[in-house]
């Protein structure tokens, strides 16, 4: 099955067949950035916010997902991110008659002033104690996740107990941030089950977090995919194990980094690694991805319920 621009996934119907399963493949997008090419790690991320207006690039069509991203950049993304405004609405406000700037150390004249204005009125940002902004300051990820997560609106934050990593205690200012964004499978966890709240953001990262929360609200989880020699649905061998959903269940997986998808029955329990949601058999795994990938990031949504 051929699916077109798999990134822009909306209100899209999937036919089930019973004991016959599918793979599909999304064409690579015609604008891609030179450095974000399918296969690398925040592919469909990136494409997505870009396709969306909330990211944009360098002159020379890179975008750079590597490169940690100061407070003035995450400004920008986040806010546009939220939904409140657009970049054209934006452009359109006025500056202070009076010269005031909103903190000590950002002029008038910066090429962020009007997003940072926007921010600071509608309260999606603050700044130090001493009225400074830092705008060219690194922003590390539980920064970030509490200026996204209060951009937005109407969200009801979990017991944060539940939703601990080894590096969130409980009594950090972070760990309600933290603890809702791995609710919503927003974040990366590695083999010890942790995240690292206060490493410096990466522009892929930054996307890859909007991105997750954007697609949360069509349905869809996230997490890490691995493989095993599955267990057969009768003669179909496009299985998977999951934790929690009844056997029977048909999740369709997406691969993030090259829009690679495959629909999988549930037939076992597993897996239980931190941050991996299913462990699929080798023949549905090998149209994600071959299988000396080993573990891939997915995108997953139950397409039918038993």
């Amino acid at each position: 099955m051929k699916l077109s621009k798999l990134v822009q996934l909306g209100a899209l119907t999937f036919a089930v067949f019973l004991g016959s399963l599918n793979s599909a493949k999304a064409p690579a997008l015609a604008e891609n950035f030179n450095d974000v090419s399918e296969g690398t790690r925040h592919y469909m991320a990136v494409n997505y916010l870009r396709e969306k207006g909330i990211i944009s690039g360098y002159e020379d069509n890179s975008f750079k997902p590597k490169q940690h991203i100061n407070r003035a950049e995450a400004l920008k993304i986040l806010t546009l991110a939220s939904g409140k405004t657009t970049n054209e609405e934006i452009e359109a406000l006025s500056l202070p008659e009076d010269d005031l700037r909103p903190f000590t150390d950002t002029p008038l004249d910066s090429w962020y002033i009007k997003y940072l204005l926007f921010a600071k009125e509608n309260a999606i940002i603050g700044g130090y104690e001493d009225g400074s902004f830092q705008p060219e300051k690194s922003i590390n990820l539980a920064e970030t996740l509490k200026i996204y997560l209060e951009s937005l609106e109407n969200l009801e934050y979990p017991n944060a107990a539940e939703f601990l990593f080894a590096d969130t205690p409980l009594e950090e200012w972070y760990t309600k941030y933290t603890a809702f964004a791995g609710s919503r499978g927003l974040l990366m966890i590695n083999a010890a089950n942790q995240i690292d709240p206060n490493q410096n953001m990466t522009r892929g990262y930054m996307a890859e977090i909007i991105y997750r929360m954007e697609k949360f609200k069509e349905g869809y989880e996230f997490g890490r995919a691995t493989y095993y020699f599955g267990i057969p649905d009768g003669g179909n061998t496009y299985t998977t194990a999951h934790k929690t959903l009844p056997f029977g269940t048909i999740v369709e997986a997406t691969n993030l980094a090259n829009g690679n998808t495959v629909q999988a029955t549930v037939t076992d329990r597993g897996p239980y690694g931190p941050g991996r949601v299913l462990d699929l058999s080798k023949s549905a795994f090998t149209q994600l991805a071959p299988l000396s990938t080993g573990v891939v990031d997915i995108q997953y949504k139950v397409i039918h319920l038993p």
